[in-house]
């Protein structure tokens, strides 16, 4: 997961962009654009509608500034509505399986070693193809390297309500992919 900047940043740049100074928010997404992209990235399936998703869930992050609760994790908050804005998105569009030119395309656009993206493409679908509550949890908390706390923060749920969705969605992995994913 990218560092997320500590919270007096974050409260620095959010007060600082209340009280006009729009440049202040270019802080807050240089800091979290990694993870937000990745979010959409898990619910769009291609690059150029993830940026999009992105880019709206900075605008609304903006738009709704004022009614961020400074004693919230501007992370979270963002996330959270980052996530929610993702969860439109995938009501608003059909679940396709994963095309052969979207692993091509991945693995051009990463330069990685095309097994790797393989792979990723693999658990990206198999996550996709989770009901979405336990695949959000299992991507907070394996692909961002997000802390129970903040897993629990963001999904609204208690620490051991995520422990427990985490411990079910990976069940749920291992039921349905067993070894394939590998």
């Amino acid at each position: 997961m990218d560092q997320p900047g500590n919270d007096r940043d974050d409260a620095w740049a959010v007060s600082r962009t209340l009280r006009g100074e729009r440049d202040a928010f270019a802080v807050l997404v240089r800091r979290y654009q990694g993870p937000v992209f990745r979010l959409m990235l898990r619910f769009a399936r291609d690059e150029h509608t993830a940026r999009e998703l992105a880019q709206d869930a900075f605008v609304r992050a903006f738009e709704r500034l004022a009614a961020y609760d400074p004693k919230r994790r501007f992370f979270t908050w963002l996330y959270t509505l980052s996530l929610n804005l993702a969860r439109d998105h995938a009501r608003r569009t059909a679940r396709q399986p994963l095309a052969q030119s979207d692993v091509e395309r991945t693995c051009r656009a990463d330069q990685r070693d095309p097994a790797d993206s393989l792979h990723a493409a693999r658990l990206l679908d198999a996550l996709r193809d989770l009901p979405p509550k336990y695949g959000e949890a299992l991507a907070l908390r394996y692909i961002e390297d997000m802390p129970l706390d903040d897993v629990a923060a963001i999904l609204g749920l208690s620490v051991s309500g995520a422990k427990m969705r985490v411990h079910r969605g990976l069940g749920l992995l291992r039921e349905r992919y067993g070894e394939d994913l590998r």
